[in-house]
């Protein structure tokens, strides 16, 4: 591209548009996805919730979240806006910070794909989810899940320096540039397929055969029961019912929160894999267009990081009475409170009142000297 298509390019409305994107959407999605995550992480640690082994995998996923939103899309929003971007302060953070973007992405994703395995589990082999389902075993898929993801990317913390080069006898220095030709090849060439499969592809397949498999035993056990002639009778309030109710509560929720993983990941991952080959055939309005629609998937992409908060209010039931019992507990120690401080006052103006009655009543003793 020659620097009349660059003047070109940067003055379409489409260009122009992206950056729009870019400086107004990070600032309101960071300060949502904050929020959001801390009271999921709150409400998630209440007692009633964390019984259950799929609070510790959600409590872990809004951890990495804010990771996501802190280190990725606060970058790309430095960078539109001040211009400023992070990973040219320095080697060191070069590499970290890229190692941490890719990292958290990845953790994400396949945090979802522990926790839907779980739910699969549950579903279909319920007498024996009390020994397979534990928080112990969810802690070791976690670690395990981090070690693995941490080996993957960990070419990154290697294989990115500051690379000097000399044109025309000037030096000029390339930020946070590849080690060497091989690992720019690798990291151009293969490295975006592979961070494709671990980010999305992987997770795609997983998540969507969990859904499936969690939908076909939802349905099977509903046209079990209408088919029994005497179905047997669950008071409300057995422990049966409960038990049901909550999974089916988290089922609901995790089946919701995969369907908008797959909505706002599937964009970027189309953009990845046809990138090279729309690029070579654009020509003039064709780049504002890419920079515009590379905007727009990002924004999707993040946007995931920034409303489980939300989806867990929607589509979970014991979520959504867990978070009004905290702010009906809150009102009410809030009124319990005011009302001691109402009564504890009440009580000392009783004595006191009691102490003026005994001053004005009691009889004045005159002593006379002899």
């Amino acid at each position: 591209m020659n620097s009349s298509d660059y003047i070109d390019y940067t003055n379409y409305p489409e260009y122009k548009t992206g950056v729009f994107l870019w400086k107004i959407l990070p600032p309101i999605l960071i300060i949502l996805g904050t929020t959001g995550n801390i009271l999921s992480i709150i409400v998630l640690r209440r007692k009633n919730i964390q019984k259950s082994v799929c609070s510790i995998y959600l409590i872990v996923l809004a951890i990495s979240d804010l990771f996501v939103l802190y280190t990725g899309l606060l970058r790309q929003w430095i960078n539109v806006v001040f211009e400023v971007d992070i990973r040219e302060l320095g080697t060191g953070i070069c590499k970290l910070h890229t190692f941490i973007v890719y990292f958290s992405l990845d953790f994400s994703s396949w945090i979802l794909i522990a926790v839907t395995v779980e739910r699969v589990f549950l579903v279909w082999f319920p007498h024996k989810a009390k020994t397979a389902c534990t928080k112990k075993k969810a802690g070791i898929s976690l670690v395990s899940i981090a070690a693995f993801l941490l080996l993957i990317n960990s070419h990154i913390l290697y294989g990115h320096e500051d690379k000097e080069s000399v044109v025309n006898g000037t030096v000029s220095v390339e930020k946070c540039y590849y080690i060497s030709d091989e690992y720019n090849q690798f990291w151009s060439s293969s490295w975006p397929w592979i961070d494709l499969s671990l980010f999305c592809g992987i997770p795609f397949c997983c998540l969507l055969t969990g859904n499936l498999l969690i939908f076909v035993k939802v349905l099977f056990s509903q046209r079990a029961v209408k088919r029994q002639i005497a179905p047997s009778v669950q008071t409300p309030g057995s422990k049966a019912q409960q038990r049901d109710s909550k999974l089916s509560s988290m089922s609901v929720m995790l089946f919701t929160l995969n369907t908008v993983f797959l909505l706002c990941t599937t964009p970027i991952s189309i953009y990845l894999i046809g990138y090279s080959t729309w690029a070579d055939e654009l020509v003039g309005r064709g780049y504002a267009v890419l920079d515009m629609m590379w905007a727009i998937v990002n924004i999707l992409m993040y946007l995931n990081n920034t409303i489980n908060f939300l989806l867990y209010i929607l589509s979970g039931s014991r979520f959504r009475r867990e978070f009004k019992d905290m702010f009906r507990r809150k009102n009410n120690e809030t009124v319990t409170v005011r009302n001691d401080s109402i009564t504890r006052m009440n009580h000392l103006t009783a004595i006191q009142n009691n102490r003026d009655d005994t001053r004005t009543t009691q009889v004045p003793v005159f002593h006379t000297s002899a």
